[in-house]
C-alpha cells in the first residue's frame, strides 16, 4: 500500500510539476480543432461568357447501418431504389453491412456508400422521404463540359486538387481562391465546443477568367479536325484561329487530345499542346520570309524574273546543288514564284539578301524565339546561328528546311502579312473578374514591326490566287501552302510529309487568320501536299467562321 501510495504521489508531481508543459501541450493538441472551409474555384469562360470550366458538387449518398431501421423504412427503401435506379437487393445489402475486415481486423462500419447523385433536386427528393440513417456527403469536383474539345486550352485539376496544365495551371493564382477555417476546441467525443471557438475566417472564392476563345469557332475547328483524322489517319494535327488585329486566339485544337474529366485513363503524349511545342520543318510556308524581304529591301518587285533552271550555285567557295522544284520551271516572275511555290526562286531571293541579313529576317518574323503563349512547355523551335551554318544552309532554309518551328510560330508569321507588317504576341486571355468587376484586362501586345505596311499589302495581293482564292460565299482569301518532308532515321522521307496551310480572310481587310498543320497524312496515291490536305480544311473552317461571324 505504501508503494502504491508513492506511485500515486509521484504521478501527481509528474503531471503537475515535472512534465506539466509536455502534458499541457498534448492536451491542447488533442482538444484543438481546426476545420478547413473549402473555397470555390473560379469559373473559366469563353469570350461570350459561356462556361468552359466550373466547379460542381457530387453528392455521395450512404447509410449508417446502426441507425437504419429496415422494418420501419422498408417501403421507403423500395421508393429509394426507383429514384436511384439501383436494384433494391443491392441497397438492402448496404443497410445490413455493420462490420468489415480491415488490415486483418473486424471493425464497425458507420457509413456505407449507396451511390452518386449529381442533382440537388434529386437529393432533396430523397431527403423528403426521411429514411433513417440515410444522408449524403457533398464532394466538390471540377467539371469540363467540353471534354476533348477544349482539353489543350483549359488543362485540368488532378484529384489531389493540383493544377496540372493549361489555363488551370497558368492562371491558378487567380482561380484558386483562399480556403477559410474555424479554430475551436472539441470534447472527448470529438464534437466542437462552440463556446470555445477562437477564430472563424470565411473562405474567399477564386476569380473568374474570361478567355479569348469562342466556343462556337472552337467547335467548328474541332469538327473539321475530326474529319481530317477520319479521312487521313495522321500522326498529329494542330489548327489555330486568331484575330488579325489583336492576336487574340479564337480556337486552338490538337490531335491527339484527351478528356480532362478522366485524365488518368489517357497517355501523357496526348496531354502535349502540340500547337506550341511540336517542332517540325515548315516547308514552303517559310518562303514568305525571303520573298517579303526581297520586296522590303527593294531587291525585287512583282515582275522580277527568276531563272528556275539554275541547277547549282557557288557559296562559301563551294559548288552547291540547288533544290529541285516539285515541277520543272523555266523562268518565273516574282508573283508566279510565290503562287507556284518555286524552291529555286526562294533560294535565289535569299542569296540576294545575304546570309546574315536573311538570318535577321527569319528572327524578325519570330522564329528561334518563343511566340509568347507563355505556358504548356512552349518551345522556341530551332534556328542555328550563322556560325553553325554551312554552304548548303542558305540554299535549304528559304524553302523551309534546316529550321525547326512550332505551329504557333508559323501562325504568327502569317499574321505579319495580315496585320500590315506587325508581329503581335498571341493572347488567350481577355479579363480576370471578381464578381461582376473586371480586376485585370489583357490588351494586345506588339512585339515589333517586321515589314512596312506597303510590303505587307503587296504580299497580300500576291498571296491571293485569283483562280482559287475565293470562298463559296464570295469572300477572297490569301494564303500559302507548305509540304515538308519528314526526317526518318536521319534522312528526308519521300512518302511521309507534314502538310500545312496558313491564310487569312477577307483578303482586302484581314480579320481572321487560320493555320492548319497535318503531320503524316495517309493518302492513297502520291504525296500529301499541303494544297491537297490542309487547304481544303482551311476552306471549310473559313467558310463556316465567315457564316458564323456574318462577314
Amino acid at each position: 500500500m505504501v508503494l502504491l501510495f508513492c506511485v500515486i504521489v509521484w504521478r501527481l508531481f509528474d503531471l503537475s510539476y515535472f512534465n506539466r508543459g509536455k502534458y499541457y501541450k498534448s492536451l491542447e493538441q488533442t482538444r484543438s480543432s481546426i476545420v478547413t472551409i473549402p473555397t470555390k474555384r473560379g469559373t473559366i469562360f469563353d469570350r461570350n461568357f459561356e462556361i468552359l470550366v466550373c466547379d460542381k458538387t457530387k453528392i455521395i449518398l450512404g447509410v449508417d447501418p446502426y441507425v437504419a431501421d429496415l422494418e420501419k423504412d422498408l417501403q421507403k427503401i423500395f421508393l429509394l431504389s426507383e429514384l436511384l435506379d439501383i436494384n433494391v437487393k443491392n441497397i438492402l445489402e448496404k443497410f445490413v453491412k455493420k462490420r468489415e475486415i480491415s488490415n486483418g481486423r473486424s471493425r464497425k462500419v458507420r457509413w456505407v456508400p449507396i451511390g452518386e447523385i449529381d442533382s440537388d433536386s434529386l437529393y432533396a427528393a430523397i431527403g423528403a422521404i426521411k429514411i433513417s440513417g440515410v444522408y449524403g456527403i457533398k464532394n466538390p469536383h471540377r467539371s469540363y463540359p467540353f471534354g476533348c474539345e477544349m482539353a489543350h486550352i483549359t488543362g485540368f485539376i488532378s484529384k489531389e486538387n493540383v493544377p496540372v496544365c493549361g489555363v488551370e495551371r497558368y492562371m491558378n493564382f487567380y482561380l484558386q481562391g483562399q480556403d477559410g477555417y474555424i479554430e475551436s476546441e472539441k470534447d472527448g467525443r470529438m464534437m466542437e465546443l462552440v463556446h470555445y471557438r477562437k477564430k472563424e475566417i470565411p473562405c474567399k472564392g477564386g476569380n473568374d477568367v474570361v478567355l479569348t476563345i469562342d466556343k462556337n469557332i472552337q467547335r467548328i475547328v474541332y469538327d473539321e479536325v475530326s474529319q481530317l483524322v477520319e479521312k487521313y489517319s495522321p500522326e498529329s494535327i494542330s489548327v489555330i484561329v486568331s484575330e488579325a488585329l489583336t492576336g487574340e486566339i479564337l480556337a486552338l485544337v490538337n490531335h491527339p487530345s484527351y478528356d480532362p474529366n478522366s485524365y488518368e485513363k489517357i497517355p501523357l503524349q496526348a496531354m502535349k499542346n502540340l500547337a506550341v511545342c511540336n517542332i517540325y520543318e515548315p516547308g514552303s510556308v517559310f518562303k514568305i520570309i525571303a520573298m517579303s524581304f526581297g520586296l522590303e529591301y527593294g531587291l525585287a518587285d512583282e515582275d522580277s524574273i527568276f531563272d528556275c533552271t539554275l541547277a547549282s550555285v557557288t557559296n562559301r567557295g563551294q559548288k552547291v546543288t540547288m533544290p529541285k522544284d516539285h515541277t520543272p520551271f523555266d523562268k518565273l516572275t516574282f508573283t508566279e514564284a510565290i503562287r507556284k511555290s518555286s524552291n529555286r526562286a526562294a533560294v535565289q531571293m535569299a542569296m540576294l539578301i545575304g546570309e546574315q541579313n536573311f538570318y535577321d529576317c527569319v528572327k524578325s518574323y519570330g522564329f528561334g524565339e518563343k511566340a509568347g503563349y507563355g505556358f504548356d512547355a512552349e518551345s522556341p523551335g530551332i534556328l542555328w546561328p550563322i556560325s553553325k551554318w554551312d554552304a548548303w544552309t542558305i540554299t535549304r532554309m528559304p524553302m523551309g528546311h534546316s529550321v525547326g518551328v512550332v505551329p504557333l510560330q508559323t501562325h504568327c508569321a502569317i499574321s505579319v502579312i495580315a496585320n500590315d507588317g506587325i508581329l503581335l504576341k498571341p493572347n488567350l486571355f481577355k479579363y480576370v473578374m471578381e464578381g461582376d468587376k473586371r480586376i485585370l484586362s489583357i490588351n494586345p501586345v506588339i512585339r515589333r514591326r517586321v515589314i512596312s505596311p506597303q510590303t505587307a499589302l503587296r504580299m497580300r495581293k500576291i498571296m491571293h490566287n485569283p483562280q482559287s482564292g475565293t470562298l463559296k460565299n464570295g469572300i477572297k482569301f490569301c494564303g500559302k501552302s507548305g509540304t515538308g518532308q519528314k526526317i526518318i532515321n536521319g534522312q528526308y522521307s519521300h512518302d511521309r510529309h507534314i502538310s500545312s496551310y496558313g491564310g487569312f480572310f477577307p483578303a482586302d481587310a484581314p480579320k481572321i487568320i487560320i493555320t492548319v498543320i497535318v503531320d503524316d497524312a495517309k493518302v492513297e496515291h502520291g504525296i500529301a501536299w499541303g494544297s491537297a490536305v490542309s487547304l481544303p480544311a482551311f476552306r471549310n473552317i473559313a467558310e463556316k467562321i465567315a457564316q458564323y461571324l456574318e462577314l
